[in-house]
């Protein structure tokens, strides 16, 4: 996720203080010049009251600004927040969906993978079927051709008997061919009265005291015509069985050609539906990790965001109570009372014990306006300054070269400060 990419520490750095430290240091200062300038100038108040009031308006323009980057640090939350919001949404709907797409996908490709072994077996059936057929085809043609084969054998013999018979020659009943008829008699469908006639003129060796030869003749014939008959219908049914096993190999040739266009193409759809849930899975992980990425981003945003929300109010909190020190101090330095304080310190004999007296009470408001700062601003420096103005005896020079030293490293600071929030802005 892009928004991982910002982070809300540079979005909003860190926020100076509302005096940029360097400013409540001059507020210190110009509270204990106020006291130092007593003791060294003809009544200087009204340029520490400028000063201070100086000093007022940049705060209150530092905070105009401080107010104005926090509420684009505020906007980077509520934009990011609703951004990263959204994109878990959207994470854990295409986490719902994928998880119902996967067993749905799988699914399918099992029922796939079922028909396409089923097309395999239709295929290797309709084999098996041809291979059956063509044995079966085999072996009715060899029975056919053999079948066949002894009818005309033995309708040739009794043909060649009955052109024998009826030229009168006996001496056929010698041959080969007269042992062919009289073998066939057993299997022609026959009246068992004409098998015995023909078989006794056969057996005999001569037609002289048999029946007539016609007799004999019209047997015979009528048996050639019966085994003809069987010829034609042996050879009918070969052309018919032939017919049949044609066409089953045609059928089973067709049926083969469908079911290897089906394997090829559940061949195909199972291996896109592998690759497809191969994909999904690995989709599903990556989704599920951003959305634990999205998840901790969004945590620690609005931690982030909490928590600089609550310093920045602090920070506010802070430069209103340090507005309002000021507002004192330059209430206090306007009042009649210190204008009187001030014109008196022209030292004279009459007036050494009120200078005195003056010098300390204002000693003691500058004390307690450092205090004041020191709560909210831990600073060695500012410590040695308050140790210098609570000695029985101040060496006012020295305090004015401590302050002078403070200010110029506070500037420093402050320049190094501002360099940071431009940098931040930048970002």
């Amino acid at each position: 996720s892009s928004l991982r990419h910002s982070n809300p520490q540079v979005a909003f750095a860190r926020f100076p203080h509302p005096l940029g430290l360097s400013d409540t240091m001059r507020c210190t200062a110009a509270v204990v010049f106020t006291v130092a300038a007593s003791a060294m100038e003809k009544n200087p108040i009204r340029r520490v009251v400028s000063l201070m009031q100086n000093m007022q308006k940049k705060i209150e323009a530092e905070a105009e600004r401080d107010d104005a980057l926090f509420a684009k640090f505020q906007c980077y939350c509520d934009k990011n927040s609703a951004l990263t919001s959204e994109s878990i949404k959207t994470g854990k709907a295409k986490i719902e969906q994928l998880e119902s797409d996967i067993p749905e996908e799988q699914a399918q490709r099992t029922q796939t993978i079922t028909e396409l072994q089923q097309h395999k077996d239709d295929r290797a059936g309709a084999n098996q079927a041809i291979e059956d057929g063509t044995s079966q085809r085999k072996k009715e043609n060899k029975a056919f051709e053999e079948e066949a084969a002894d009818i005309k054998a033995n309708t040739a013999a009794i043909d060649q008997a009955v052109q024998a018979i009826s030229k009168g020659m006996t001496g056929f009943l010698q041959t080969a061919q007269a042992k062919t008829v009289l073998a066939v008699l057993d299997k022609v469908d026959v009246m068992e009265d004409d098998k015995a006639a023909v078989k006794a003129f056969f057996q005999s060796g001569s037609s002289a005291d048999l029946p007539a030869s016609g007799e004999i003749v019209g047997i015979l014939k009528t048996m050639s015509d019966e085994m003809n008959k069987r010829l034609d219908e042996i050879t009918h049914n070969e052309q018919e069985s032939l017919s049949n096993f044609n066409g089953l190999v045609a059928a089973k040739n067709k049926e083969i050609r469908a079911a290897q266009d089906a394997i090829e193409e559940k061949t195909e759809r199972a291996g896109q539906l592998a690759v497809h849930i191969t994909v999904l899975k690995n989709d599903l992980e990556e989704t599920k990790s951003t959305l634990e990425e999205d998840e901790g981003y969004s945590a620690e945003l609005a931690k982030n965001c909490e928590t600089k929300a609550k310093e920045y109010d602090e920070i506010k909190k802070t430069r209103s109570e340090e507005l309002l020190a000021l507002a004192d101090t330059i209430k206090v330095l306007n009042s009649d009372d210190a204008l009187e304080m001030f014109k008196k310190t022209l030292p004279s004999g009459e007036s050494l014990m009120q200078l005195e007296t003056s010098t300390r009470a204002t000693r003691h408001q500058a004390l307690d306006r450092l205090h004041m700062v020191m709560k909210h601003h831990a600073d060695p420096r500012l410590d040695l300054i308050a140790l210098a103005l609570s000695g029985k005896k101040q060496n006012f020079d020295k305090v004015m070269k401590l302050i002078d030293e403070m200010v110029q490293n506070l500037k420093v600071e402050q320049t190094d400060d501002d360099a940071k929030v431009a940098y931040c802005k930048k970002e």
